[in-house]
């Protein structure tokens, strides 16, 4: 796998963790109850810091090519 299709996946599924968090936190401000703020909290909340994280990492752990000579 080269390495800007490696950078490609990691973003991919970066955005896709952050989306789904923007969902739940979506979904759980309908629902009035205690219950619904913790999902909105930690479920949400933690898909969004995964994918945040995720993305940051996919950043700084990309090396850069060989110079050519």
């Amino acid at each position: 796998m080269t390495m800007a299709a490696l950078m490609e996946r990691r973003l991919r599924i970066s955005g896709m963790l952050i989306v789904l968090g923007l969902l739940v936190e979506a979904l759980s401000l309908i629902r009035i109850h205690p219950l619904a703020f913790l999902g909105f909290m930690f479920v949400g909340g933690g898909f969004l810091i995964a994918g945040i994280a995720m993305y940051l990492y996919s950043l700084v752990s990309i090396t850069a090519p060989p110079e050519v000579k």
